[in-house]
């Protein structure tokens, strides 16, 4: 790449900035490999419900290391609150009855006659005695 006289503190895009560069849209810190780099805990605010949250120093670093572009935008809750909205709203339930209890219970697939269909608690019981 070419030299950077005349072109201020920052290289042209897509040019290296340094070894301890920050993205300019995230201001997470790139890892270059094989270098210890400290994070320090951050404080955000999530984009449902407006409250704080730390952005830890090893969140940060598993971001890094992922190539992860982006800060999280929501708490903890928050973004498991909107993943298992997401799955349950997909998921069709259908009707049938406990093999083993007779109770009746909702699974998500359809049934056949071929295997037995389980309750929540008898499914468990079966699954502990594997």
């Amino acid at each position: 790449m070419g030299s950077h006289v005349g072109l201020g503190a920052n290289p042209p895009v897509g040019e290296c900035g340094g070894k301890d560069q920050v993205s300019h849209t995230t201001g997470i810190n790139k890892i270059p490999k094989g270098e210890n780099t400290m994070f320090e805990d951050k404080v955000l605010i999530c984009r449902d419900c407006g409250r704080e949250f730390t952005f830890t120093a090893g969140e940060q670093e598993f971001y890094a290391e992922k190539g992860f572009q982006n800060e999280p935008v929501r708490c903890r809750e928050c973004r498991n609150n909107r993943k298992n909205a997401s799955r349950s709203e997909n998921r069709e339930m259908h009707d049938a009855v406990c093999a083993e209890c007779g109770a009746p219970t909702k699974v998500p697939f359809l049934p056949r006659n071929d295997k037995p269909i389980y309750c929540s608690a008898c499914f468990a019981k079966h699954r502990a005695q594997r």
